[in-house]
């Protein structure tokens, strides 16, 4: 049995690359503050909870983990929850100011995003590093 076995925190770790996928959103924004035209994009948490409730409808194993689907008997079906967890997009999302050379990102803004998406990652990281150890304890013999 593999940790992302466990559904619990095979959805830590979705919530991880959501939150890691998002930040590489926000940088991109960042970057392009002085781009002329560009306009800012995030991935939605709306977008983040379809693709996890789709996946939890998803075909299951004997033992309950979440299978990845295949569109012919023939493709081999891979691992687990792994592959599976990027089911989401991005979508432009223009900020509250628009400057004269049609560029839409606010630092501001910008920032209140990422610093929010960090705290979702160390929350989510903290959460799966303490069921990690809870796992642990429990499979370690009794006075050991």
């Amino acid at each position: 049995m593999r940790p992302d076995d466990v559904s619990v925190l095979g959805l830590l770790q979705q919530n991880m690359r959501y939150a890691s996928d998002r930040q590489q959103v926000i940088s991109n924004n960042v970057a392009n503050a002085n781009t002329p035209g560009y306009t800012p994009q995030d991935i939605s948490q709306s977008e983040f909870q379809r693709a996890v409730e789709s996946q939890m409808r998803g075909r299951r194993t004997g033992n309950g983990t979440l299978m990845m689907s295949t569109s012919q008997g023939t493709h081999m079906a891979g691992r687990t929850d792994t592959t599976a967890g990027r089911a989401w997009s991005t979508a432009d999302t223009p900020d509250s100011e628009t400057t004269v050379n049609g560029n839409s990102v606010v630092l501001e803004e910008q920032m209140v995003r990422a610093t929010e998406t960090r705290m979702r990652y160390e929350s989510a990281l903290s959460l799966y590093q303490k069921s990690i150890g809870l796992l642990r304890m429990a499979v370690r013999p009794p006075g050991g």
